[in-house]
């Protein structure tokens, strides 16, 4: 039904009233996020299947995300609609791929997941490549398709695989693998398995088209790529620990190692970065390697708190990335040596800046406390020598949270910024809607 809508309102977009489109398309996804928030309530814990398709207390949450993201893409990328640029096909691109990211939330297929999977590239690299700011998107673009083909290919190959020993590729049964005849080729083809969500997260080492893409991308398609496309990496990873419970893989202790030190590096180049955008990228790597440890640790705590830290993270690096816009549209550049002194010229912004950070580095009571405390005990229970990589970690969040706060508000006031543009209070609002959520839904995790 969420799908079908979806397809309604793309097929409406080519209307010739794009004031009306816009609003229309903003509160039609509003709309959406409620009948999902209904659907949800009413689980009680019992999945819901109709034909191909089913809803469980992992996928509605994230059906929710993406609709609500998905609004306030559209209200951040106001100055689209002021300027007329290709209003109805940034729209139509924008609600083609929420419906993408819906139906691979509903599958129950793994072909079909793989398919919707791969589809979304298509939207995100037309976000990035027509409405970017910079040359470099051409380059941004290549490197994210470059990535997700060559991490895919193994993917559909063991998809093969799987119906081959098993007469089933449903995301809902247990499947079975044969005995291999040593015992690290299913280490190995457990990584290959899963190769391909480890570089939509991404994972470290992978995760080079990242800052690219997010760097070189409008608004909206930074916000999507933050909030809604990694937590696609997530959620394949996620069902493939359910497909493959009764298995203990391992490579999994190789890959949380190598993730959370990933997040202490990625960390540590935060507080090196020069360019706003990528300095709010970078630390996606570090909520993402705790995600991931959370779900492979294969505890039904971890992979709840992983669910959670995917919401926390979804709203918080959205809210950080819309703000930055703003601050662009005001100074006209995303550079931290010159966008500073904000809080001289618009100290309520200011004020809205700094939630959204407390937000990013975890504090209280906010669902990113919540979601980061489960996964540092899950951690510690896995291996007392996490402790280390995650009390750093801990540390480094409030650290360069800290620093892009001082870095943007405080000091002289720059020549460059024009004292005179006003913040609009649609901003405002969006600022809100990011972080409202944040602090009540710590209220409502028990429901997970």
């Amino acid at each position: 039904m969420l799908a079908l809508f979806t397809m309604m309102l793309f097929v409406s977009k080519f209307t010739k009233n794009s004031l009306m489109n816009w609003y229309k398309s903003t509160w039609s996804l509003f709309f959406m996020f409620l009948m999902t928030t209904m659907n949800f309530y009413s689980l009680m814990d019992i999945p819901k299947t109709v034909f191909f398709f089913f809803l469980d207390n992992l996928s509605s949450p994230l059906i929710m995300l993406s609709c609500w993201i998905s609004a306030l893409m559209i209200m951040s990328s106001y100055k689209i609609l002021k300027s007329e640029d290709m209003v109805s096909s940034f729209l139509a691109s924008i609600l083609s791929l929420n419906l993408i990211i819906i139906s691979v939330f509903i599958q129950s297929s793994l072909f079909n997941l793989y398919i919707l999977f791969e589809s979304s590239l298509i939207p995100t690299s037309t976000l990035i490549l027509v409405w970017g700011y910079q040359p470099e998107r051409l380059q941004a673009g290549m490197y994210l398709i470059m990535y997700t083909v060559l991490g895919a290919l193994p993917f559909l190959i063991n998809i093969f695989f799987i119906y081959s020993f098993n007469a089933h590729l449903s995301l809902l049964s247990y499947s079975i693998l044969p005995t291999m005849s040593h015992f690290s080729l299913m280490n190995l083809w457990w990584l290959f398995l899963i190769l391909v969500f480890l570089v939509k997260l991404p994972i470290y080492s992978p995760h080079l088209w990242l800052p690219k893409a997010h760097v070189e991308a409008p608004v909206a398609g930074s916000m999507i790529l933050a909030a809604l496309l990694l937590k696609l990496g997530g959620y394949g990873i996620s069902r493939m620990m359910m497909m493959f419970s009764k298995y203990n893989f391992i490579m999994n202790y190789f890959i949380m190692t190598l993730s959370l030190v990933g997040g202490v590096l990625s960390s540590l180049i935060c507080i090196r970065q020069s360019d706003m955008k990528s300095l709010i990228a970078y630390p996606s790597i570090g909520h993402m390697g705790l995600m991931l440890m959370g779900i492979l640790s294969g505890s039904e705590f971890g992979m709840k708190m992983g669910l959670l830290m995917m919401i926390a993270h979804g709203l918080s690096s959205s809210g950080l990335f819309s703000m930055s816009n703003m601050m662009y549209e005001k100074s006209g550049t995303r550079s931290l040596l010159i966008s500073k002194g904000f809080i001289s010229l618009a100290p309520n912004f200011s004020m809205c800046f700094f939630l959204m950070c407390s937000i990013n580095m975890a504090a209280p009571p906010s669902i990113n406390l919540l979601s980061e405390a489960g996964l540092i005990v899950t951690g510690i229970f896995v291996s007392k020598f996490f402790i280390i990589m995650l009390s750093l970690m801990a540390f480094l969040a409030a650290v360069y949270s800290l620093f892009l706060y001082a870095s943007t508000q405080h000091s002289k006031i720059s020549v460059f910024i024009n004292p005179f543009s006003n913040i609009k209070s649609l901003y405002y609002n969006v600022i809100m809607l990011h972080w409202i959520p944040a602090q009540l839904l710590i209220l409502l995790s028990v429901l997970l």
